[in-house]
């Protein structure tokens, strides 16, 4: 099994990096496509290198797997630096010097590489089989070894959450905004992956040695993180193709949110209908965000038909419920909305009209909701929000019974 996920885990990390490089060609490719190429080749190879199928096979050609150990720890270091630049192509424009911080970044990379190639042949690492040991009394070396690497691997995935949590905030929702909230997942199962190592430090301590190879659950969170590593990267591809499903889901959904409201309006006001044969019908998919936006319009049509049978009293009435109730400010709008236009109703089945009065603009603008609705997904959400209370809310079913009381009275 570790020889699948390792293996799997590496052709995904691998066939990423080519698709990057096949994107960073010619010469006004963003160069952050190179440094997550980089990334991707580093980690595919070193996870390549560590299944226990390739670890078998390169015994024949090399003769110390120590060399093996090494290799991949410094493809693993690599692949952290490739992150920090990453990282900084993620600032705003305007920060401080870029190519001076890349700089230091990689100088400070190459530090790391060097101190641990110190520490590591300092240990004198041998091989025992499947097993690679320190000489007595150095497994405190390979130890510090394979702690230097975990924590400057750590230091790197800090630095690109940090950068990808402040690019998402100033990202609006889409695609992009995705793909990066995938890629910060990936950085998260990183950082669980890169702490697993320090069993090793563990085991040189206790033994003066470590396997060599991924263990299964090493080589599972490698194959996660190379999923949400390509997923989040290539999210503004795949992105396209299914955000216009959902969007035609959330559509229908909303569609039918808006039934019960539609309903009680249409009863009344037939003529809103603008399409009369259609009115009754469930639209398809494909059809569903032409018929919520109709719905939006017919809806709204309804509810100005209906301003001259609106009163104050009714709304009067739905507050001091409501201050009993102590619900949230926001659920409340939605409730007088609802409130207003069930009262309005009731006075047009009755053909009580009472024109335009202050009582109904005090109404109006008491019902109306805080938030802005710029947009057919605003207004079609705050419409649902109305339809909910209209069809469910104790205090609008309250006003309705007092209007035809009143109405009933007269």
């Amino acid at each position: 099994m570790e020889n699948l996920t390792a293996c799997l885990a590496a052709l995904v990390f691998l066939g990423f990096a080519g698709h990057r490089l096949v994107i960073a060609r010619g010469g006004g490719a963003d160069p952050a496509q190179r440094d997550v190429a980089g990334f991707a080749l580093c980690v595919g190879a070193a996870m390549l290198l560590n299944a226990p199928a390739v670890l078998d096979a390169m015994d024949r050609f090399v003769p110390s797997p120590d060399t093996e150990l090494l290799l991949t720890s410094e493809l693993k270091a690599a692949a952290g630096t490739f992150l920090t630049l990453v990282a900084l192509a993620l600032d705003p424009p305007g920060t401080r010097p870029v190519r001076l911080r890349r700089r230091r970044r990689i100088g400070a990379a190459a530090a790391v590489q060097a101190a641990a190639l110190g520490l590591f042949l300092a240990a004198d690492v041998t091989d025992d089989g499947a097993w690679a040991m320190a000489a007595p009394g150095r497994g405190w070396v390979l130890a510090a070894y394979n702690v230097l690497f975990a924590v400057y691997l750590g230091w790197c995935l800090y630095t690109l959450a940090r950068a990808l949590l402040r690019h998402e905030r100033r990202t609006p929702p889409g695609p992009l905004r995705t793909g990066l909230r995938l890629v910060a997942l990936a950085t998260a199962t990183s950082v669980v992956w890169t702490l697993w190592t320090l069993d090793d430090a563990a085991a040189n301590l206790a033994d003066g040695g470590q396997g060599l190879g991924e263990d299964l659950l090493s080589t599972t969170l490698g194959m996660v993180t190379a999923v949400l590593v390509a997923a989040g990267a290539t999210a503004t591809f795949w992105g396209e193709h299914i955000a216009a499903p959902v969007r035609r889901l959330r559509a229908l959904g909303a569609h039918r949110g808006l039934e019960p409201l539609w309903t009680a309006i249409h009863a009344e006001l037939p003529e809103i209908a603008l399409d009369p044969e259609a009115a009754h019908r469930r639209p398809g998919l494909r059809q569903a965000e032409f018929a919520r936006y109709r719905r939006v319009i017919e809806i709204r049509d309804g509810i100005l038909a209906l301003r001259p049978y609106q009163q104050a009293e009714p709304l009067d009435w739905a507050v001091r419920a409501l201050d009993r109730t102590g619900l949230p400010a926001g659920d409340r709008e939605a409730v007088l909305e609802a409130a207003r236009i069930a009262a309005a109703l009731e006075n047009k089945r009755a053909g009580r009209a009472y024109g335009d009065t202050p009582g109904r603009r005090t109404a109006e603008q008491a019902a109306a909701p805080s938030a802005r609705l710029e947009t057919v997904d605003d207004e079609a959400a705050w419409l649902v929000r109305v339809a909910r209370e209209f069809s469910r809310s104790g205090v609008v079913r309250d006003i309705r019974d007092r209007v035809r009381a009143q109405v009933a009275a007269d």
